[in-house]
């Protein structure tokens, strides 16, 4: 993989950046309101694609398609999962996370992406972060690996581990809901509703756990940017990372949101833990980044946290 470097950002590269923000809100307006105005900006995608999506969800089948991204990349995704519908209909995902990749990843950034599912963010990482830069992608799930993988095997400057991030390098039980329901994989109960979650029947097996900080020490990198999405797992990633937080001070992303209480530390200590190491909390708002003041308990969401 290449070295990354730290170099200032031009003027072109400023107006890069804005142009691919100005792309994505082409795509958030086509996902703007009611289904018949969705329906009538791309009839036959959208009509073509909920009929695949009732066949899949009828038969119990699941079908792979290229998505196209709205910077002009293409995906693999698969149907019927509830992601990659998603995509392969308005190229993106997660809005205001997307903004805050693009406005906070550069060219020559390292990159972390905790729980990678099919690849959209080590996708727009590794546009972002050019080739003087590194993704390191990390994903434990066997099926969902090997879509990455087929994602990202063209790219340079991306690493994929097989592997959850965890408090510590060890081996750990892991719950898989089936390729369909994959972005609730978890080490923990799926992020889900309990009416909803009876009805699954996860397939449990042994996956390999990773440290951050031993991670770091190993690869000899030093992340500038790392995003955490790990369905109720982000505590433990972040008691592994302490050496990064304190001594490296990249910026950190975090998943918040709250379905139920379980045998995991629920978000907002998750949010404190990255107080306590001397980060400032920012939210997507109001088409800026702004200070986000901490609550109790929370809905879904996606939090930059800045070191002080």
């Amino acid at each position: 993989m290449p070295e990354p470097t730290n170099t200032p950002l031009p003027e072109s590269l400023l107006r890069s950046k804005d142009l691919l923000l100005e792309q994505l809100e082409r795509h958030i307006q086509r996902n703007n309101g009611n289904r018949l105005q969705r329906t009538l900006r791309a009839p036959l995608l959208l009509l073509t694609s909920k009929a695949l999506e009732k066949y899949c969800q009828k038969t119990g089948s699941t079908y792979m398609l290229q998505a196209n991204l709205f910077w002009g990349e293409h995906m693999n995704v698969v149907f019927p999962e509830i992601v990659s519908c998603f995509l392969y209909r308005y190229g993106f995902f997660e809005p205001d996370l997307t903004r805050i990749v693009i406005h906070s990843v550069n060219p020559g950034d390292v990159v972390f992406d905790i729980g990678t599912h099919f690849g959209y963010y080590s996708l727009l990482a590794s546009h972002l972060v050019g080739t003087h830069g590194q993704v390191h992608s990390f994903e434990p799930t066997r099926q969902t690996h090997e879509v990455v993988r087929s994602n990202i095997s063209d790219k340079g400057n991306v690493k994929l581990t097989n592997a959850a991030a965890w408090s510590e390098t060890t081996e750990l039980k892991f719950k898989d809901y089936g390729m369909t329901m994959s972005a609730f994989n978890s080490l923990y109960e799926a992020k889900l509703e309990d009416a909803i979650a009876q009805r699954l029947q996860p397939t449990e097996y042994t996956v390999s756990a990773i440290s951050i900080d031993e991670y770091v020490a190993a690869n000899k990198v030093k992340p500038s940017f790392i995003k955490i999405d790990a369905e109720n797992a982000e505590h433990d990633i972040l008691l592994g990372m302490k050496h990064t937080l304190n001594d490296i001070r990249p910026l950190v992303t975090l998943e918040v949101g709250d379905v139920k209480a379980g045998n995991y530390k629920d978000s907002a200590s998750a949010v404190r833990l990255l107080i306590q190491h001397g980060y400032r909390v920012k939210e997507w708002k109001d088409g800026r980044l702004c200070d986000h003041s901490p609550t109790s308990s929370y809905l879904h969401a996606n939090l930059l946290f800045v070191p002080e």
